[in-house]
């Protein structure tokens, strides 16, 4: 048994031995390809998202929404709310933009290594940001309407109004950090093995 193994270990050196060795220099042009792709999908995904909300936006702004609003007293917090955060995905669109082309236009293992944590950075902000953003404008939104309202939540208990809002948020959240790291985290983990790659190569 001892015998056979060693002759499959002399057999994989000696398969080894007639690959050809790519240098770093052959390498890097793929890391440098792959990293670039895998940052433009970022801005592409980053975009289809700030076109949902606008789509979303236009589907809830029917009568019907606009009574809701009108009868809790949300008209100006829900202008204020959609254009913080359409703005705010403005600004998150066009960063990792520029970081797709920082990372397109490197020159040097080094660069990108420091291109490729700042894309990381910039994806964990941006979910963060998602998530208190929701989390935030969901409390107020519920604040003001309880406190306005005269119709659909003045005969129920603020404890059971809590309880449910809490729930029913839990679940969102949820829902949204799952998308974000199914959608995000494929890509990220991606990166992060160039990262790995591109680590070896400047030891």
């Amino acid at each position: 048994m001892v015998d056979e193994l060693e002759l499959l270990k002399k057999q994989w050196q000696k398969q080894d031995e007639t690959l050809p060795k790519l240098s770093k220099k052959d390498i890097y042009p793929m890391l440098l390809k792959k990293s670039s792709s895998i940052v433009k999908w970022i801005f592409i995904i980053s975009m289809l998202e700030f076109v949902f909300w606008i789509v979303l936006s236009f589907a809830f702004g029917g009568d019907d929404s606009k009574q809701f609003e009108k009868e809790h007293g949300l008209q100006t917090f829900d202008t204020v709310i959609l254009v913080l955060h359409l703005g705010a995905l403005i600004f998150f669109v066009s960063w990792f933009y520029r970081n797709y082309k920082r990372i397109e236009t490197t020159d040097s293992s080094k660069v990108l290594l420091e291109n490729i944590i700042k894309t990381r950075k910039t994806v964990k902000y941006y979910i963060w940001f998602s998530m208190a953003f929701l989390a935030v404008s969901a409390l107020i939104a519920f604040i003001i309407s309880t406190q306005n309202d005269t119709g659909d939540f003045a005969d129920r208990s603020m404890t059971v109004l809590a309880l449910q809002f809490t729930a029913i948020m839990t679940v969102i959240m949820l829902l949204m950090w799952g998308f974000y790291k199914m959608i995000y985290g494929i890509l990220m983990r991606r990166l992060d093995r160039n990262y790995k790659e591109l680590k070896k190569m400047e030891v």
